[in-house]
């Protein structure tokens, strides 16, 4: 099949509709993130099902980029304290466990920032700072999407989390060499 078929018609939906919620993004709220992530002890990483799978990505590049950092739940997590940040990842706001987890970490003195798509969420009012990540249409409408519930938020905010990473880099001059020599090689 040609650029005409239905793979291609799906291939362009999903990239206008990531490209639409990521251009809707607060720059003033990603560098805010990035300055929360640049001041901190330790980022500890938390979330649910798919959004857990963007966040879980967003952890190993904080390693490449020499970053300590924690999966929640992992069997090695630490205790978390006031120099930490805890960056939570939740399309809703309202998952009950990561909901639960992160009101323990704000009452062990951790800074919270969470990334989601709900601003009126409980998650947004535990956390310190609220990025949100909205879903838009690829016409720019707000909280329309031809996707099944949840994938734009979750697709979007894998890439978000990339963006940042290259921002930090950049940032930091942090080589490629530098960040590969940290990849894993237990593979």
């Amino acid at each position: 099949m040609g650029s005409d078929g239905v793979f291609a018609s799906a291939r362009r939906v999903v990239i206008r509709e990531i490209d639409a919620s990521l251009t809707q993004v607060d720059e003033e709220e990603a560098d805010s993130l990035i300055g929360m992530i640049t001041h901190c002890k330790r980022v500890f990483v938390l979330g649910a099902g798919r959004s857990k799978l963007a966040v879980d990505g967003f952890a190993m590049r904080l390693v490449h980029l020499g970053l300590t950092v924690h999966v929640t739940g992992d069997t090695t997590t630490p205790a978390i304290g006031p120099d930490d940040l805890l960056i939570v990842c939740s399309g809703s706001g309202e998952t009950p466990g990561v909901v639960s987890i992160t009101r323990q970490a704000t009452e062990a003195g951790a800074r919270v920032a969470v990334v989601t798509a709900a601003p009126g969420s409980t998650l947004t009012g535990q956390a310190d700072l609220v990025v949100l990540l909205r879903e838009y249409s690829q016409d720019h409408e707000p909280s329309v999407s031809t996707q099944f519930v949840g994938t734009l938020f979750e697709q979007a905010a894998f890439v978000f989390f990339d963006c940042l990473v290259m921002v930090m880099q950049r940032a930091a001059g942090v080589s490629a060499e530098d960040m590969f020599a940290r990849h894993t090689n237990l593979e």
